[in-house]
């Protein structure tokens, strides 16, 4: 089972491999560390994860929604198509 729990920047991002889903949530902190909102989420694929909830929570910032793709990759979870 894949999991991950890692933060970058003002995000934060945990998520955890069910069966033929992804659970989790992102989300966006203060400078001081405090969570200033949260979307949880229960995704099919990788790539819905990034594109139907990292990408548009970071406004489109493409830098740290491919960073956090590569740490979710690094952490086990997997594309299957």
């Amino acid at each position: 089972m894949s999991m991950i729990n890692t933060s970058m920047g003002r995000y934060s991002l945990k998520a955890k491999n069910a069966g033929d889903h992804i659970k989790g949530s992102f989300a966006i902190n203060d400078e001081g560390g405090t969570q200033l909102t949260m979307q949880e989420f229960d995704e099919h694929y990788l790539d819905d994860v990034v594109n139907n909830v990292i990408y548009p929570v970071t406004g489109g910032n493409r830098e740290i929604t491919r960073a956090l793709r590569e740490q979710m990759v690094k952490a086990g979870f997997e594309q299957p198509h």
